[in-house]
């Protein structure tokens, strides 16, 4: 079977090793004769690195870690952090509610299940952490949507009442979901209790929604504000 690696990608990262642990710059000439990248190459992908940001250039030529290295950082210490605020909270939804609790992040047009615990009915609604299901459909979804500033009469009623609660686009599901943000307003995620509809009902989903404003109120106090 043919090697998934990608060349560029591999030499790319190779440019980005070495800079650990350096306090100094590096020309394109030294980035070359370290990795064995031809100047060319070197130059080229400098460039594209450059103006993503995980690089930047001097006045003098020379390159340096550049500032997404660092919001990449911020995002690892974030997820460290958040594992250990959310899942206690997600357990505790799961457990006061009877149903599935789960946090999502956004990754472009994905929603990503960062963490989940699964309802313990042996009917529920089941989604794997790690799983990456597309952004626009889903409660989770136009919530993440609604706080990113989708334009829309969904989108602003989401704003405007800071939930929502539907029943699935499997007909036999429901859910109500909650953004999860700062006491800065810095957008971190949702989370929703999702269970069978016939189960999770109106009134059940209204007190549900009760305990997710909690959970959100809490976890606004444990994030850092300007993360």
């Amino acid at each position: 079977m043919a090697s998934r690696i990608s060349g560029t990608v591999t030499k790319a990262l190779d440019i980005l090793d070495l800079f650990l642990g350096r306090e100094d710059g590096l020309s394109v000439t030294q980035i070359s004769a370290a990795t064995g990248i031809n100047m060319s190459t070197v130059v080229r992908l400098c460039a594209t690195l450059d103006g993503r940001g995980y690089l930047r250039r001097d006045t003098a030529g020379l390159y340096f870690v550049g500032s997404q290295v660092e919001q990449l950082a911020q995002v690892l210490r974030m997820q460290f952090s958040l594992a250990e605020v959310i899942r206690p909270l997600l357990k505790q939804l799961r457990d006061e509610t009877g149903e599935s609790a789960s946090f999502y992040i956004r990754e472009g047009g994905m929603r990503v299940c960062l963490f989940r615990e699964d309802s313990k009915h042996a009917i529920r609604h089941v989604v794997d952490e790690g799983a990456r299901l597309p952004l626009r459909e889903g409660v989770v979804g136009n919530v993440l949507l609604a706080q990113a500033g989708s334009k829309g009469a969904v989108y602003d009623k989401i704003r405007k009442d800071g939930f929502y609660a539907a029943v699935g686009r499997d007909p036999f599901t429901a859910s109500v979901a909650v953004p999860v943000t700062t006491k800065s307003g810095t957008l971190i995620g949702a989370m929703v209790v999702s269970g069978l509809a016939d189960r999770f009902g109106d009134k059940k989903r209204k007190t549900t929604l009760k305990r997710l404003t909690e959970a959100r109120a809490t976890l606004a106090d444990l994030l850092p504000a300007a993360a």
